[in-house]
């Protein structure tokens, strides 16, 4: 008996095939009629229910997110962490209006009812929706072993035989946790659970907060990978707890190199005051070494051969043993001085 393969496909005939091409509830973000969800991940109380929030609202009122614009639409958020109460007063500092915005459905029942039996109820009867927001996706998953490809594996097939049914109109973000020790180095390691996770998703959206700030107040990063789209690199969330919303600042690697710039810019200054107070001091035996300048070692060698070489700082002596090495910081003429005022 000759065997069945009609499952397989030439790549002349896909090429041939007619495809919708892709719509956006978050332009180049969040994709519609996607078999794929995606996720929204951050450690725990890092403000991923927050920035859900205000991703349901935006749609509901068809106003951008994240700088990007936005198909208004239904919205059904199924969550199961917030009590009405805090619901309540988040959509009203967020500006949801039910007279003129579109609908967003709220799952307040019982753990028990958190199904996803009860899920695809709620979908079939309200095919307006085009946005879903899960909060979280193990609490309607329940996979019973999170760091399982296998059990991972499982419960998304389940999950899909129910989402696939309406993923041609919605779009899905599920929230989701980080791990604990976190590796910077590439966000998607970052996620918790069985590689799986990671692997039958759309686009992974993060949140994280900047380790390198001082304080008990960190600033939190919202960074986007997409598999088609415009992804989102490192980027400072300026919140406004008003509105419980938040907009997109200055990229973390702008940032780090605005810093790095005022540091060198310091040091420099140090180096220059550290000589012009102390002419004719060696560098190795003492500047590098003065608590008067700021910055480490490699910092101040690195600037001090600059200094050198564009004539800041001049160099007396050979650096030999009878003949040692002396500094000095060099006038600067008339004209510089006149146009630097008082830095010079």
């Amino acid at each position: 008996m000759k065997a069945d393969l009609s499952f397989l496909l030439t790549a002349e005939e896909l090429m041939k095939e007619k495809f919708v091409p892709a719509t956006w509830i978050f332009y180049g973000l969040l994709r519609k009629g996607r078999r794929r969800i995606s996720l929204l991940n951050s450690l725990p109380e890092q403000g991923k229910s927050t920035l859900a929030r205000q991703a349901a609202v935006c749609a509901s009122k068809g106003k951008p997110f994240m700088g990007r614009e936005t198909t208004r639409c239904a919205v059904l958020y199924w969550q199961t962490e917030d009590e009405p109460e805090d619901l309540q007063e988040s959509l009203r500092r967020l500006g949801y209006d039910p007279k003129t915005d579109e609908p967003i459905y709220i799952f307040r029942g019982r753990a028990e009812q958190n199904t996803l039996k009860n899920f695809d109820a709620a979908l079939t009867a309200h095919p307006e929706i085009g946005l879903v927001i899960i909060e979280t996706l193990d609490d309607l998953l329940r996979v019973q072993d999170i760091l399982s490809n296998t059990a991972a594996r499982e419960a998304f097939e389940e999950f899909d035989k129910v989402f696939c049914k309406h993923a041609e109109r919605i779009a899905c973000l599920a929230l989701h946790h980080l791990k604990k020790t976190e590796n910077k180095g590439e966000s998607g390691k970052d996620i918790l659970g069985a590689t799986v996770l990671r692997g039958r998703t759309d686009a992974k959206w993060y949140l994280y907060t900047c380790k390198e700030d001082d304080g008990p107040i960190k600033r939190r990063i919202f960074e986007a990978t997409v598999r088609r789209g415009t992804p989102i690199e490192p980027t400072f969330l300026v919140f406004d707890p008003e509105t419980e919303s938040s907009t997109l600042g200055e990229t973390y690697a702008s940032t780090k190199s605005a810093d790095a710039k005022r540091t060198a810019e310091r040091v420099e200054a140090d180096i220059i005051e550290f000589f012009t107070g102390h002419p004719g001091a060696s560098f190795e035996g003492e500047c590098v070494h003065s608590v008067e300048v700021k910055g480490n070692s490699d910092q101040k060698r690195k600037i001090f051969r600059r200094l050198l070489a564009n004539g800041r700082i001049r160099k007396e002596g050979k650096g030999a043993k009878n003949s040692p090495a002396k500094y000095f910081v060099c006038e600067l003429p008339v004209e510089i001085k006149n146009q630097l005022g008082e830095a010079a």
